[in-house]
């Protein structure tokens, strides 16, 4: 028998924000709405990245669909069109979460670019961005007043599928655009670059460029898709690493396109796998991962309704709505790795969890009252795809006060079923995972 030690009395600090997501609670020009959904689990952010994609359908979000027409005078409220991400980024504000705003195109993977080249004119695209922010954050062409906080400078520009021009270029880029955000709304933050290779050497440019010129840097983003959470815990390092180097110790993190993927050959097994109680397994273990690292805030990848629902293992559609007006999507097993950590992050404070199968990942937290909650993941994926899982475990949960804790389970078959401990303990199966939670 595996067993689990919690010990209340040594607390870790709070729960993060790690269960945002990539993409709003009303997608697919919309026509799903999971605004409830978000509600319930407590989305803390959506990042609008490859929102409608492709190309952002013309209408939302991205540059070239904001401005239209880069030849206009950007100084003219008539030459944007905010018509559709209004709506969207008012979505997102009515379903309580906060929007991170990627400023710059959606990935392009035909192969003929359209959308990702360098601009005419570094300078004006920059005082577009900050036109767009001034519309969200300041009423200006008959805006809004959000408050949004984070707001991305460009995706991925260490790839082709995101970025045609030169390494030079993108500095040059950055070096205009984000002084002029800074300068005319300094209570924003400004930072970058949401980078596919986070330790690699265009990023590790980057900071040296960002350092030599004292650019405006307020959070450095990163991406990884892995199948096994030591692999973000080695990017987690090397990224430390590389901004220790350049006097960023202490810049904020946020960790904004995750999932489980393996770049080879058998992608659509990995979109399956998306589907299943193997994600939610998944999803826990990364998120436990995460809280023991310096990110502040993670974006899961994705759970739009779209193109890109294949990475979406949140949701996927309710056929028994399939022709409403405003569909309701099914909730997958993935939704309640993000629902079960916000049940954390409502208890509030980190506490002492430790496992001892190094396949056990495991977060706790309580609350003023004394009530404990904690978030479980029986996950091992050294198979690869999910084609061998661990074998049937059970787990002692040993506490101060042998509190009676109901576990609610994700697992094949069964989807976050209330199940009170026998004796303290718990049966998971392999990639499974279970919150816990005890008053």
């Amino acid at each position: 028998m595996h067993k689990i030690t919690l010990d209340p009395s040594r607390t870790l600090g709070p729960i993060r924000d790690l269960h945002g997501v990539g993409g709003g609670p009303v997608t697919n020009h919309f026509a799903y709405d999971a605004t409830e959904d978000f509600r319930a689990a407590g989305i803390p952010y959506c990042r609008t990245h490859d929102i409608e994609y492709p190309f952002g359908a013309g209408e939302f979000v991205d540059i070239h669909c904001i401005f239209r027409d880069f030849d206009k005078d950007e100084n003219d409220p008539a030459a944007y069109n905010f018509t559709f991400t209004d709506e969207y980024l008012k979505a997102i504000c009515n379903a309580g979460a906060k929007p991170l705003i990627r400023l710059g195109s959606s990935i392009e993977h035909q192969p003929v670019k359209l959308y990702i080249h360098p601009p005419k004119d570094f300078a004006k695209w920059g005082r577009v961005c900050s036109h767009i922010v001034a519309h969200y954050n300041e009423g200006w062409a008959n805006g809004f007043h959000m408050g949004i906080e984070y707001w991305e400078i460009w995706n991925e520009p260490d790839i082709a599928m995101c970025w045609t021009g030169t390494e030079a270029q993108f500095l040059e880029l950055y070096a205009a655009a984000a002084p002029i955000i800074k300068r005319e709304h300094p209570d924003v933050k400004v930072g970058g670059c949401a980078w596919a290779i986070t330790y690699g050497s265009f990023a590790e440019r980057w900071l040296a460029y960002v350092k030599e010129k004292k650019l405006p840097m307020d959070f450095y983003s990163w991406h990884l898709y892995m199948h096994a959470p030591f692999e973000l815990t080695d990017a987690a390092d090397r990224t430390m690493a590389l901004l220790r180097k350049y006097g960023f110790g202490d810049t904020e993190q946020i960790f904004d396109e995750w999932n489980y993927a393996i770049w080879e050959d058998r992608l659509q097994r990995c979109y399956d796998l998306h589907k299943t109680a193997f994600e939610c397994a998944f999803m826990a273990a990364i998120m436990s991962t995460l809280q023991r690292t310096a990110v502040s805030k993670a974006m899961y990848y994705d759970v739009q309704m779209n193109l890109s629902a294949s990475w979406n293992g949140v949701f996927a559609p309710r056929p028994e709505t399939a022709h409403a007006s405003r569909r309701v999507p099914l909730r997958l097993p993935g939704y309640y790795a993000l629902y079960a950590w916000n049940e954390l992050k409502k208890r509030g404070t980190q506490i002492e969890a430790a496992a001892d199968s190094p396949d056990l990942y495991v977060t706790a937290a309580k609350d003023a009252a004394g009530g404990i909650s904690l978030l479980v993941s029986y996950y091992n994926d050294d198979a690869r795809y999910g084609e061998a899982a661990p074998p049937d475990a059970e787990i002692g949960i040993v506490c101060p006060g042998a509190p009676a804790f109901t576990a609610y389970i994700v697992e094949d078959g069964r989807t976050f079923v209330p199940v009170p401990l026998e004796n303290g303990k718990l049966r998971l199966k392999g990639n499974s995972c279970a919150y816990l939670c005890a008053e």
